[in-house]
């Protein structure tokens, strides 16, 4: 009896040694722990046009921020970083080039989750600059400033080792100043949730 139990210890302490990693006929699956960095692009759906996938957009008005690392300080506990420069030479004579230039920086709180699920809150703050020659939006050229702070929460479900595909929502605060070419700055101020059909996929380094 005494050596089943202490068998039995034995067992879930390896099973809590190895928490971590699970391993499967595809190989280990490892969520991040302290020291591990992470890269991950994010794609939005396309659905006006202009390709099957699009960069989302910083706070649904300023800014395209596809390119994202993380690094994990401890094994719950992540520094985000998030950049992009988009730039658009059309070719055409009078028209000229387009460009976006953000940024990010936040925290992540990671939870315990399950095997392969890692679920996470967190908050971060952004700034943008975009000049642009016009859209749907805003014809006509014109140039806009802006910063935010997001709240949000969301998961990284690991498809292979090192891999992972995700979901986020977030509530936040954005601030943007856009100026018509010519004409007076409008500053607009919205708080509203984002809840956007984004593709994101990640990788361990």
């Amino acid at each position: 009896m005494k050596k089943v139990l202490f068998s039995a210890v034995a067992l879930l302490a390896i099973g809590f040694a190895n928490a971590q990693d699970i391993k499967t006929d595809a190989g280990t699956f490892s969520k991040p722990t302290s020291g591990t960095y992470i890269m991950e692009a994010s794609m939005t759906p396309n659905v006006t046009g202009g390709g099957i996938f699009s960069l989302p957009s910083l706070n649904n008005d300023l800014g395209l921020l596809g390119i994202k690392v993380r690094n994990f300080s401890s094994d719950s506990r992540a520094i985000r970083m998030g950049a992009n420069l988009s730039v658009l030479n059309s070719g055409e004579e009078n028209v000229d080039t387009e460009f976006t230039v953000g940024a990010s920086i936040g925290v992540e709180h990671h939870m315990k989750g399950a095997e392969r699920l890692s679920t996470y809150w967190g908050y971060e703050g952004n700034v943008g600059y975009v000049s642009s020659n016009g859209d749907d939006n805003t014809p006509g050229k014109f140039t806009k400033f802006g910063f935010g702070a997001n709240t949000f929460t969301g998961f990284d479900y690991y498809i292979m080792p090192k891999i992972y595909l995700g979901v986020e929502v977030s509530y936040g605060l954005a601030i943007t100043n856009t100026t018509p070419d010519g004409g007076d700055g409008v500053t607009k101020i919205q708080l509203a949730p984002g809840i956007t059909p984004t593709f994101r996929m990640g990788w361990q380094f």
